[in-house]
């Protein structure tokens, strides 16, 4: 609309405080006169002189809105850039102890801005007299420029926490694998979620255990936050069931055929497609996660596919994250704000609430409503998920206290954090991860080069020499007898079993080669030699019938004549065996010596 349009559109007590301010007599009583007052002090060199009055805060406004954004002013991406709004929009959220004044000066914004939208004609002619905006540069970090403290919670100090993610997924996935391969884990019939003691065994396998730990979590009350764990020990049931590598039986969890193939495919491969089956398909919805945010399952709340704001989220590691440097979330946040790469993530706000639905109701938050529902989604997403994949590196503290954008809503003063993901303070896009989002073609596994496990004596006792990892003594477990703490014998019986399968016989003398302080020597070279000569001795050549004939010299016939002889062997004096996959052309075979195999009954 032009602005002669737009001031049509208002009622004459809309436009006297806009005449107001033009410095310019005549009469200001009739709408018209008003009108092509106004208009015309905006539409002549004249303009100039509101310009002029204008804060460096409030000319970045007009820049932005004529330049950028197609005369719209935009609160939430001006503020994430600017760290403020002009006071013409700002609000103040309803306070009994509140008392906010008007300017005795409105701002000139008012003359230009009409609800948040420049007309048209007059955006062209303030494009002309304000300069383009200077793009926003988000500093990025390397290792030794990340800060070694926080502050949270009144500002006391805390260490942060980094952790490379690419290496422990490289444990945690087999851990997880064998663990499931050997039963045990239960998940819920119907809502496929971990049990706890499941989620026990599962983190007890964790390199490092899960991102905190007892100590960390203070036993705060539901209605504080609750615990902040599990984190890893709760995706990785569910990343392996939505990646199809596990399923339920009944309410256990059992691999998959593709589940077992994992266990020998590169890591890349495995991890990039559980991150594509998560992102597409991925349940439950990682907002309900964050527990303080009620009503999320009531009627008419109409969340948004989670699918789309992962959609949003990857996009914006891509654009804002470049491989191998560390970038704080914050400036993630402010860059997604700033670049549009936000996501709805419900139609109807005002379903979702704090504690109390009248007066906790989220649909009271307007613009602000990123920090409370986008951002926690994307901490969710990034922290439970990203990073146990391995695709991104974290930088983190504890929860309590780390992200206070909450605390001046309704209903919030006894919440020690709003969602247990809130100590993500810094994150690092890594090679895994530049390969899973396909901002590389290749990945080079990362090199780790840890001290040997054990040595083996003659006797094929195994003498640690260190202590193993969960997922190494899981290896441990099925192959060999603990002695003592440090001390273990092979089991040559539990190997040749475990070796029937090819694959898995590969894997034991990978992790025993892998594990060994020296060359193996020559008792434990002669054992593998054994187990691959007895698991290759017997092939299993699938289901047969085994049909007794009237006597020796009809199995004799049978077995030489050419019409039978190609479809079965002699299994004794009178009997003989049939492949079922031979038995059709062995019928046929019998049809043309005038005789018949009788079907076999139920």
């Amino acid at each position: 609309m032009t602005l002669k349009e737009v001031l049509e559109s208002l009622t004459i007590a809309e436009l006297k405080p806009r005449r107001a301010q033009i410095p310019v007599t005549g009469p200001a009583t009739r709408k018209a006169d008003l009108v092509a007052a106004i208009s015309g002090y905006l539409l002549s060199d004249t303009l100039t002189t509101p310009v002029a009055q204008l804060s460096e805060l409030e000319t970045s406004a007009i820049a932005e809105a004529v330049h950028n954004w197609d005369g719209y002013f935009d609160a939430v991406r001006f503020k994430a850039k600017y760290g403020a709004l002009p006071s013409h929009f700002t609000r103040v959220r309803y306070d009994y102890f509140s008392s906010h004044k008007e300017p005795a000066q409105p701002s000139a914004l008012a003359l230009l801005f009409y609800g948040r939208l420049i007309p048209k004609d007059l955006a062209a002619r303030l494009a002309q007299l304000v300069a383009r905006p200077v793009e926003l540069r988000i500093a990025t970090l390397d290792d030794d420029q990340l800060p070694e403290f926080v502050t949270y919670d009144d500002d006391q100090p805390e260490m942060l926490r980094r952790v490379e993610t690419e290496p422990m997924v490289r444990q945690d996935l087999h851990a997880v694998l064998r663990r499931i391969a050997q039963g045990g884990l239960t998940v819920g019939a119907k809502t496929g979620l971990p049990s706890a003691a499941s989620v026990a065994s599962i983190e007890a396998l964790l390199l490092d255990g899960d991102w905190y730990d007892a100590e960390d979590d203070q036993d705060a009350p539901r209605y504080a936050g609750g615990p902040i764990r599990p984190i890893r020990a709760f995706a990785w049931p569910l990343l392996l069931r939505t990646g199809g590598l596990a399923k339920s039986d009944g309410s256990k969890l059992i691999l998959t055929a593709k589940g077992k193939k994992a266990l020998s495919q590169p890591l890349h491969e495995v991890v990039s497609n559980l991150y594509r089956r998560w992102r597409l398909k991925g349940a439950p919805d990682e907002l309900r996660r964050v527990d303080l945010i009620k009503g999320q399952t009531s009627k008419g709340v109409r969340l948004s596919p989670p699918a789309d704001r992962r959609q949003v989220i990857d996009d914006a590691l891509r654009d804002c994250c470049p491989v191998g440097k560390w970038l704080s979330v914050d400036d993630l946040f402010r860059k997604m704000k700033i670049e549009d790469s936000q996501f709805e993530v419900t139609a109807n706000p005002w379903k979702l609430y704090f504690s109390e639905l009248r007066y906790g109701s989220l649909g009271y938050d307007g613009g602000d409503a990123f920090e409370i529902l986008q951002a926690r989604y994307t901490l969710a997403y990034l922290f439970e998920y990203l990073a146990t994949l391995g695709l991104i590196d974290v930088a983190y503290s504890v929860p309590y206290g780390a992200r206070p954008d909450y605390t001046d809503h309704w209903g919030v003063d006894e919440f020690e954090f709003l969602s247990r993901y809130d100590g993500l303070r810094y994150l690092r896009l890594n090679d895994l991860g530049a390969y899973c989002l396909e901002l590389s073609d290749h990945y080079a596994p990362l090199q780790l080069e840890g001290p040997p496990l054990f040595q083996i004596e003659a006797d094929l006792t195994l003498i640690l020499l260190r202590p193993a990892e969960p997922a190494e003594r899981l290896q441990l477990e099925q192959i060999a007898t603990p002695l003592s703490s440090d001390r273990w014998r092979l089991n040559a019986e539990t190997m040749l079993t475990r070796g029937a399968d090819a694959d898995e016989r590969g894997r034991i003398r990978a992790f025993i080669e892998s594990s060994l302080e020296a060359d193996p020597p020559a008792e434990l070279r002669e054992l593998l030699e054994r187990i691959d000569e007895r698991a290759t001795a017997l092939v299993d050549a699938g289901p047969a019938r085994l049909i007794q004939c009237r006597d020796a010299a009809l199995a004799a016939m049978l077995s030489s004549d050419p019409a039978t002889a190609a479809h079965c062997t002699r299994a004794g004096d009178r009997q003989i065996c049939i492949a079922d996959k031979k038995l059709t052309a062995f019928r046929k075979g019998l049809a043309k010596l005038g005789l018949v195999l009788p079907e076999l009954r139920p």
